[in-house]
């Protein structure tokens, strides 16, 4: 463990970053979570950290903790024994740590937990556990170099501005963040201007590195200060995009005035697209927001601090100076609500989170242009609620189910989120709200119909309907040339899919598994767009039209899926010509899965009738499939096998060239005989010779060079996970037990390794660890597989090749002087 800190804007982040990205590939996991400190404010943070933390190391989105403690048995349960590389990002409170970490003693040995916080005596409760180091400002010749990057656009100052800059560095006092605003916001200036701003910084004292930043505030102009106020107290941290579009209905031109931001280091993006402002940014401009009125909140423009916010709301103190608040207490907090937004007419912004109300909310102001209140407690929203510039709507979770409809007469009106919202039966018409680009009905599990204006909804780019198991009416036909995304899984009560009247190009994406849908209309083959498709019940017809569904790149079936047996010669093209291979194809589709078919011929029919010479993935689970085709052999992009539970294979005719993963597990009729060739297949495809003897453990020769020198040409990992017990003779190490050692000369090479191992215990997986250690040093590479078996299937070979292994070593030993040195 090692705690870095340091005051705000030093660069203890930007350590931190460093050091993750030069070593986080050495790790079985590994995650860096930021802004902790903002983020623990609330439990709902807290539990996204949680939820983000398991993510990143298990890689499965669907993980949901619930709550704070259980988030923490999770972590312990199932990152217990893990090596991981975590970073924590802006810490202040020992209990943040705790609540993702425990006491950080969960991971397995040479894991590294990094901590940065500006609070060195957080770190000291650790003891001797922890290692810590104080980032320090720049030394001169750093600041120099630094300064001049941003102020000059090089390492060098121009040489008559060498004094100035010079002047300019001095006061900055080696703090990056500093440095880099004062040198944008001097770049491309005159001389007067620098010796105006240089005498402005030797004014203020340099620790009150505030007043240094808010010169730079102070250039900007009135729009643009009003876009930093509002990220500071509301947005940092959220989508660009979604900011945007927020701040343009209140006439701030954010489309110029966000890169203006930007150019004076102000503001960043990160690689997810969302606006990020350094903490000490963000401090200044709420510090501004304070002094317009430090002892009356309600006279400030703007309050973020949750008790400010409450103090407002019980006393019913509004003002119509303040245009955005954001509530939101660490935990719930109950407040009598009925009029006190009244006094606020021109609030802009309003957040609020963790507020629990009863009775009836009497009034919001009309001004609003982004709501956001997860939770809202009323059945209905304020009868004279008409808010016509309202771009952002999120009441997820709410109890609302009445009195809503005014809220769709926004024309400005583009995100709607009522996801767990279930006591929403129906929603409304949508008409007069047609710039909705995202629609977010999860989980509204007593919805029953969706008005017909939402299939006209010209604008709409994504649309979830996940999980909501009463749905039974949809618009009768969908008119959406924007429309992207569309989700209806889980939609158990949904018999029938709407009409689509015209093609939809933008359609990429359509989940529809599962359903109650049983049959598809003809119109099915508009949806020309679609890359990605997912459907299946129990029994699903397709119509004839689907195969004009030409860009088709994933396609999961579940269930028995029917295609229509007679395919017309004018709706797909040809396929590579090959003997015995299909005429038609769905000619992009690179990922084929299958799951759950019992009708044995539609498989036969879905792996011979279909040509995806370009098929790169092929995933059979729980289906009756006997064999594959004669022609397997030959999808020459194919590089992903797996197939699972199919207990009725018996063979495969033979491994692509191109195959560089086979996982078959608890396909029970694959005989040892099928096993065998395809271990001698999958050699062969490595180059290797069938017949190599083994040479036992002591033997000098590893891998053949030649072979050695391929497989590390790639970034490649070649697999092969089998039932059966027998190495084959082509491993030329070999032993019976737990550990098994070799030489090897004075470089690491690339090798193969194979297990085959037995189970005991009634176990529904099994996961095996292989340490490798030089010289007995333990380096940091493990290697980590997981194979699934139950217990039926007690007998598996797992065969990888790891190539280009990158060995950091603890104690390394000094460079051989001969090509001929051997060490174990």
């Amino acid at each position: 463990m090692v705690g870095i800190y340091g005051l705000g804007g030093v660069g203890k982040t930007t350590i931190a970053k460093a050091i993750y990205n030069r070593i986080f590939y050495l790790f079985d996991g590994r995650s860096f979570l930021e802004n902790i400190r903002e983020k623990s404010e609330t439990n709902e943070g807290i539990i996204q950290l949680q939820e983000t933390l398991l993510f990143d190391i298990l890689g499965n989105k669907n993980l949901k903790v619930g709550s704070i403690s259980r988030g923490i048995n999770m972590i312990n349960e199932t990152l217990c024994g893990k090596r991981v590389l975590v970073i924590l990002d802006g810490v202040d409170e020992l209990d943040q740590i705790e609540k993702l970490l425990g006491r950080c003693d969960w991971f397995a040995s040479g894991s590294r937990i990094i901590i940065t916080t500006r609070d060195k005596h957080l770190l000291a409760t650790f003891g001797n556990g922890l290692s810590t180091y104080e980032v320090k400002g720049l030394n001169e010749h750093e600041a120099f170099e630094l300064f001049n990057q941003y102020a000059f656009k090089r390492n060098e100052p121009k040489e008559d501005y060498l004094e100035l800059a010079n002047q300019v560095i001095r006061n900055a006092e080696g703090l990056p963040l500093a440095l880099t605003i004062m040198g944008a916001d001097l770049h491309g200036r005159k001389k007067p201007k620098w010796k105006n701003s240089s005498y402005e910084y030797e004014n203020f004292p340099n620790k009150d590195i505030q007043k240094i930043l808010k010169i730079s505030h102070e250039g900007l102009d009135e729009t643009e200060r009003d876009i930093f106020l509002d990220i500071a107290c509301f947005f940092n941290g959220h989508y660009m995009d979604y900011v945007v579009d927020i701040l343009e209905t209140c006439d701030l031109y954010p489309v110029s005035g966000i890169p203006k931001l930007i150019d004076k280091c102000l503001v960043t993006i990160d690689q997810h697209n969302k606006l990020s402002m350094q903490d000490l940014l963000q401090q200044m401009g709420r510090e501004i927001v304070r002094q317009e009125s430090p002892r009356k909140p309600r006279k400030r423009s703007r309050l973020w601090f949750y008790k400010d916010g409450l103090d407002l709301l019980i006393e019913n103190k509004g003002s119509d100076k303040i245009q955005g608040i954001m509530l939101c207490p660490p935990k719930p907090m109950k407040v009598q609500l009925k009029e006190q937004f009244l006094k606020m007419k021109n609030l802009r912004l309003l957040i609020i989170r963790n507020l629990h109300s009863s009775g009836h909310l009497e009034y919001l102001p009309n001004e609003l242009r982004f709501l956001d209140w997860p939770g809202y407690p009323f059945s209905s929203l304020p009868t004279n609620f008409c808010p016509k510039k309202l771009v952002a709507l999120n009441m997820s979770g709410s109890r609302l189910q009445k009195k809503f409809k005014q809220i769709f007469s926004s024309e400005t009106l583009k995100y709607v989120n009522f996801s767990w919202c279930k006591y929403i039966r129906k929603l409304p018409d949508l008409s007069k709200a047609p710039n909705i680009k995202e629609l977010d009905l999860r989980y509204c599990t007593n919805l029953v119909e969706v008005h017909d204006s939402v299939g006209h909804l010209e604008k709409l780019e994504v649309w979830e309907l996940n999980n909501c198991t009463k749905l039974r009416i949809l618009p009768s036909c969908l008119m959406m040339k924007s429309l992207s995304s569309l989700t209806l899984t889980g939609c158990s009560s949904l018999k029938k899919f709407p009409d689509i009247s015209q093609e939809m190009k933008c359609l990429g994406k359509l989940a529809l598994h599962p359903t109650g849908i049983c049959e598809f209309p003809s119109s099915f083959g508009n949806l020309i767009g679609l890359k990605s498709l997912l459907l299946g019940n129990h029994l699903v017809h397709l119509p004839s039209s689907i195969y004009k569904l030409q860009h088709i790149e994933r396609l999961s079936l579940y269930g028995d899926v029917i295609f229509p047996k007679d395919i017309e010669n004018d709706i797909q093209p040809p396929c590579k010509s090959y003997e015995d291979f299909p005429k038609y194809v769905f000619p992009s589709l690179n990922y084929l899965s299958l799951n759950f078919f019992k009708i044995r011929s539609e498989i036969d029919f879905i792996l011979t009738s279909f040509c995806p010479f370009s098929l790169e993935s092929l995933y059979i689970t729980d289906c009756n499939v006997v064999t594959l085709p004669k022609f397997f052999g030959k999808f020459e992009r194919l590089r992903m096998l797996f197939i699972e539970r199919c207990n009725e294979l018996q063979e495969i005719p033979r491994l692509p060239k191109s195959i560089i993963k086979v996982l078959i597990s608890n396909c029970h009729s694959l005989t040892s005989q099928s096993s065998s060739k395809l271990f001698l297949q999958f050699g062969e495809i490595l180059g290797l010779p069938p017949n190599i003897p083994c040479l036992g453990v002591r033997s000098d020769i590893s891998m053949d060079p030649q072979l050695s020198r391929r497989i590390s040409q790639g970034d490649d990992e070649y697999e092969i996970i089998l039932p059966g017990h027998d190495i084959p003779n082509w491993f030329n190490h070999q032993s019976v037990g737990k550990s098994i050692s070799f030489w090897i000369g004075p470089e690491f090479p690339t090798f193969g390794l194979c297990l085959a191992f037995g189970m005991e215990d009634d176990y529904s997986d099994y996961c095996y660890r292989v340490d490798i250690s030089i010289n007995e040093t333990n380096p940091y590479l493990k290697v980590q597989q997981r194979a699934y078996i139950n217990r039926e299937d007690r007998n598996h070979s797992v065969t990888q090749y790891q190539s280009k292994m990158t060995i950091a070593q603890e104690n390394p030993a000094r460079p051989a002087d001969s090509s001929t040195d051997r060490r174990p």
